[in-house]
């Protein structure tokens, strides 16, 4: 399995983009997906430099409903009506991405909009070969799932509070803003030869978390990979030591932290995992 890293937040190479998002490029056999597309049209570029062509993807999947994760759906747009043609490639989001979502300043309590762009909604859900997931794990091709509805379970990690969102009509009164448990935060896990390979956005619910929800949801089989934002950034020193403490008793082969994970926490997992932690930037190949 290749991974190749279209948008992420460092970026070394001569002629690549990087930006505060995540956009990965997957390939496995014949398999060809889009895991994410960024904040904005970066991942098409850094696409075209790597040489890959976009019109052969099996699947377009969207981990969670951030604009950081979502933004370019506005360029993919853009980009097939220029072709004058609507490439059918199915398009794989969790029902609750949709809810409009917001994240509060902590300095200032000023609510930012944070979710999918109002245009991008549209196109998905009228013209897109749109397939909506809900709880639960959902096979999606042989060997190749998405995981939703991620249970916080351990007692160090939890959906920040800052995130928010509102709540649709049918749910309670429209317009009513409500904290945001982040049930669309989808895992993408392919079944291979080596183990389990798990890919995650932002791990909002707690990556450990994500990683006890892929182990109760193929109970017995290894865990070989995990490519992830973890969104530990700014996270305590407890919650940090819990983390890296936790991943190392998980004995994962390889461990690719990057986006929100955060530099320093980054940096501490490659201290506790060693080699088995692969640091990540734009324009890189990683073979797992």
């Amino acid at each position: 399995m290749d991974v190749k890293i279209l948008t992420e937040n460092t970026v070394y190479k001569r002629g690549f983009l990087g930006e505060h998002g995540l956009s990965l490029w997957i390939e496995t056999g014949k398999k060809r997906y889009l895991f994410d597309m960024g904040q904005s049209g970066v991942f098409l570029k850094n696409a075209g430099n790597m040489k890959l062509d976009m019109e052969c993807l099996d699947g377009i999947i969207l981990s969670h409903g951030h604009y950081d994760h979502c933004g370019g759906m506005t360029e993919w747009i853009g980009k097939q009506n220029s072709n004058g043609k609507r490439l059918k490639i199915p398009v794989y989001v969790n029902e609750r991405a949709f809810d409009r979502k917001y994240s509060r300043n902590p300095a200032t309590g000023e609510l930012l909009f944070g979710g999918i762009h109002e245009n991008a909604k549209k196109w998905m859900k009228e013209q897109a070969n749109l397939i909506c997931t809900g709880a639960g794990c959902t096979e999606i091709a042989e060997n190749v799932y998405l995981l939703s509805k991620i249970p916080c379970i351990t007692e160090f990690e939890s959906v920040s509070a800052r995130f928010l969102k509102e709540v649709s009509a049918e749910m309670r009164q429209s317009g009513e803003i409500i904290a945001d448990t982040m049930e669309d935060e989808q895992l993408l896990v392919f079944r291979e030869k080596q183990g389990l390979c798990v890919f995650a956005g932002c791990a909002h619910p707690g990556i450990i978390n994500c990683l006890y929800y892929v182990q109760a949801s193929f109970p017995g089989e290894h865990i070989h990979s995990l490519v992830a934002g973890m969104h530990l950034k700014g996270c305590s020193a407890k919650q940090l030591e819990r983390t890296t403490a936790s991943l190392q008793e998980l004995k994962i082969d390889v461990t690719v932290p990057l986006h929100c994970t955060g530099i320093l926490a980054i940096a501490a997992i490659r201290e506790a995992l060693g080699d088995k932690c692969v640091l990540a930037e734009v324009g890189k190949t990683i073979t797992l």
